[in-house]
């Protein structure tokens, strides 16, 4: 009997120290799921809902994160310049789910300068975060063409994390105030800028441009709701609900194979650069064939030798005749 308990007793020893070894491993300690990552242009508002998500104030200004993290700014250049991740309960409310948000710097201001821009999101999601559950693709609610900088953007993450990232992939409308006379407004469009219609409209873009296969889902959340208003509040717990169950119903993206894009620019820049180094290459090689003729000639004139004329071609024969229409009397 005695044997028995200690038999036991290492089984569930065994057991713990594997369970905690796993959550070592997995690093869910620091980074609980569900793991999100905001994606999108510099200005879109990814930092504003980062921080309302987390139970922050939307103008939150990052006291506690470097090189602008979470950090929001009414400016027009991109203040966040790192990949940062912060975890806490959903919406500040501690009888939520824990979870993580990454905040990422905005693409799409300044291409040419990005290289480390993505390099440091790369690294991040790849060595730290290790795997995200859902990819929160922010665009703003007037945009709703997609522009030359958009498109880039959206290539790069599809380069960046290949065509399976579009399967964990939502799409998030800010700036979308949903008070009645905003409403109003976006009725009153040509056509009525309907929720639906917004959405329609970029899966239709999505799928002729890119690798897209089935509709992405969309939530509205708008971090400048008005709290007094019971209308927006219901709207906001809502979609925030909609994007915590999608997140819950994920399967885990693994961020081990992503790598290091380029930018569309950055690609041309290469491409360039590599024609130029052709071109110096081919340089290279005429002017050291035009030394050595040089050098070809002056010993020529040194010794005093010169070439041989060539030998002056028969003017006879049939061949001759045939070209010079030859006159036999």
């Amino acid at each position: 009997m005695k044997n028995n308990n200690i038999l036991t007793t290492a089984i569930i020893l065994l057991f713990l120290a594997h369970f905690e070894g796993a959550r070592i491993n997995t690093n869910e300690d620091r980074y609980p799921s569900p793991r999100m990552v905001i994606l999108g242009a510099t200005g879109v508002g990814k930092s504003s809902l980062a921080n309302v998500l987390l139970g922050r104030d939307k103008n939150y200004e990052g006291r506690e994160f470097s090189n602008g993290c979470f950090h929001v700014s009414t400016g027009l250049d991109s203040v966040t310049k790192d990949t940062c991740a912060d975890q806490g309960y959903w919406l500040g409310d501690s009888n939520m789910q824990r979870f993580t948000v990454i905040d990422t710097p905005g693409f799409g201001d300044q291409l040419v300068e990005e290289e480390k821009t993505i390099e440091n999101l790369v690294t991040t999601l790849r060595d730290e975060i290790k795997y995200v559950h859902v990819f929160i693709i922010a665009f703003k609610q007037t945009d709703n063409r997609m522009t030359n900088s958009l498109r880039s953007m959206i290539s790069l993450f599809e380069k960046m994390f290949g065509n399976k990232f579009w399967d964990n992939a939502i799409l998030e409308a800010t700036h979308w105030n949903h008070g009645t006379d905003a409403e109003r407004i976006r009725q009153a469009s040509q056509p009525a800028l309907t929720q639906k219609f917004w959405t329609d409209e970029f899966n239709r873009i999505l799928k002729k441009e890119y690798n897209l296969q089935k509709d992405l889902k969309s939530i509205f959340i708008d971090t400048f709701y008005h709290h007094e208003s019971s209308h927006e509040s219901d709207i906001f717990t809502n979609n925030s609900q909609a994007l915590l169950d999608f997140s819950l119903s994920r399967k885990a993206f693994q961020c081990k194979d992503i790598e290091i894009a380029l930018t569309e620019i950055m690609q041309l820049q290469n491409d360039l650069e590599n024609l130029k180094k052709e071109e110096e290459d081919k340089q290279n090689v005429i002017d050291s064939l035009t030394e050595e003729k040089l050098r070809l000639e002056e010993t020529l004139d040194h010794y005093g030798l010169t070439t041989a004329a060539p030998l002056p071609e028969k003017h006879s024969g049939t061949e001759y005749c045939a070209r010079n229409r030859c006159y036999t009397p």
